[in-house]
């Protein structure tokens, strides 16, 4: 039940900020879903004994989301760059241990590549396209997503003997697996006739088994992060869901899937 209150609070902020004409409501929620997330990944990075830069980290996040809303590449790598070497130059006063300096290093630039950039590519999606087509794609991605999500949440449970991956997430399971991805396709369907009818009907489903099969891996990558820190959630935040990498974690590397297939379908 908390799941889904949750959901019904923060469904109607979002999909105000998903259709505004205004960019920048769009803009604060992918800022404060990042810096949320990117707190969670690096307190779980701490529960394994790493210490990476926060302030460096969060100062780099918020860069690299102004460069994807200037679409200005060369400051996302360079940002990226900088982050690096800057970590690693501080090592050299703050280090208690020198054998700790690389992984530390590169926990804190993870952090942001894993978030950051990735989410990211939904701001670079808002502002490179005109507003209506850019809602209408944002909406059909997080339809596509978050009913896969569902539909393997509650297959699962009731229905899953099967396990899927045990070692990095026992109550996920193959039953689950495939309803997500008829969930995935049914909202793909439901959408194209419902707010998208120029979608050409050979994209929808593939479209859809993509961003299912790679959200799916994303879940897998995170419960592994999860496991290895020896937590049940990433954070608290969200009653119900857990924390912002919890809800986030299909969402991470498919952000550049749809940006691309935009660009694609915009061709």
């Amino acid at each position: 039940m908390r799941r889904v209150l949750t959901a019904l609070v923060l469904l109607p902020f979002f999909i105000f900020a998903l259709w505004a004409a205004n960019p920048y409501y769009w803009i604060g929620w992918v800022v404060a879903g990042t810096l949320l997330g990117l707190r969670e990944f690096y307190a779980l990075a701490e529960r394994i004994g790493c210490r990476p830069d926060r302030g460096l980290g969060y100062a780099t996040a918020l860069v690299i989301l102004f460069a994807f809303q200037q679409q200005n590449a060369f400051l996302i790598v360079g940002s990226l760059l900088l982050l690096l070497a800057l970590t690693l130059a501080f090592s050299l006063f703050t280090a208690e241990r020198f054998e700790t300096a690389l992984t530390e290093s590169a926990v804190t630039v993870a952090g942001v590549l894993y978030i950051a950039v990735a989410l990211g590519f939904l701001i670079l999606l808002r502002v490179s396209v005109d507003a209506t087509t850019a809602a209408r794609l944002l909406s059909l991605f997080f339809l596509i997503i978050f009913a896969g999500d569902t539909a393997a949440y509650y297959v699962g449970r009731a229905l899953g003997r099967h396990k899927l991956a045990p070692r990095v997430s026992p109550g996920k399971t193959i039953e689950g697996a495939i309803a997500g991805m008829l969930g995935s396709g049914l909202a793909a369907l439901g959408g194209k006739f419902w707010f998208f009818r120029d979608l050409p009907m050979e994209h929808v489903l593939p479209l859809a088994l993509v961003l299912n099969v790679v959200g799916q891996i994303g879940d897998l990558i995170e419960s592994m992060l999860k496991r290895g820190a020896k937590v049940k959630d990433a954070g608290r935040l969200l009653p119900g869901h857990g924390g912002i990498l919890d809800r986030a974690d299909s969402i991470l590397f498919n952000a550049p899937i749809i940006y691309i297939y935009s660009r694609i379908l915009l061709s």
